[in-house]
């Protein structure tokens, strides 16, 4: 049975990863629509379903961990960061992301709640969540080479760096 939860642990690690990633882009994307003056419902509504989907995969990766034999990791050693023998940094990476994630997704829930500025603030924290995941998936992770994770982090932002500069150049034309 270890071969099943090995491949489990990567799946959903892996597609976690990738909807975050998505998450991202189109959170980014909905602002430049946003600055533009667009309807952005739509986006947002993905934005926060793909957050939510790979919230639970997280801890779909969570419990593949807890019940893999060939580590057979104790909860806290996954959970508590720095508590393992196991690459105890990247480890630790992913605790952090996983904290960083459910933050993110339970005030974006309670957002009219806790008011719209201190949630701007809260979320403005999520490219550290970011980072540690990716840092975390570059470190431990067996799928993904850093020249692939380089093309797919800087891909979307030469994309979102060339948008805000056409819309630049429309407002100075316009000017």
């Amino acid at each position: 049975m270890e071969m099943f939860e090995w491949y489990m642990i990567r799946a959903t690690g892996t597609v976690a990863y990738l909807l975050l990633y998505l998450s991202v882009i189109i959170g980014l994307y909905s602002q430049i629509r946003k600055k533009r003056k667009q309807k952005v419902t739509s986006t947002l509504f993905l934005h926060e379903a793909l957050s939510n989907w790979a919230l639970l995969l997280v801890l779909g990766h969570v419990g593949f961990l807890l019940i893999d034999t060939f580590i057979s990791f104790k909860w806290f050693e996954v959970l508590i960061p720095f508590n393992t023998d196991y690459k105890p940094l990247p480890m630790a990476m992913g605790a952090l992301s996983l904290y960083f994630l459910l933050i993110t997704v339970i005030t974006s829930k309670a957002r009219k709640k806790i008011g719209y500025q201190k949630w701007r603030k809260l979320h403005a924290l999520n490219p550290i969540l970011y980072i540690l995941v990716t840092l975390h998936g570059l470190f431990i992770g067996t799928d993904f080479k850093g020249i692939v994770l380089a093309v797919v982090n800087i891909v979307p932002v030469i994309y979102i760096g060339l948008i805000l500069q056409k819309d630049k150049q429309k407002l100075s034309v316009t000017q």
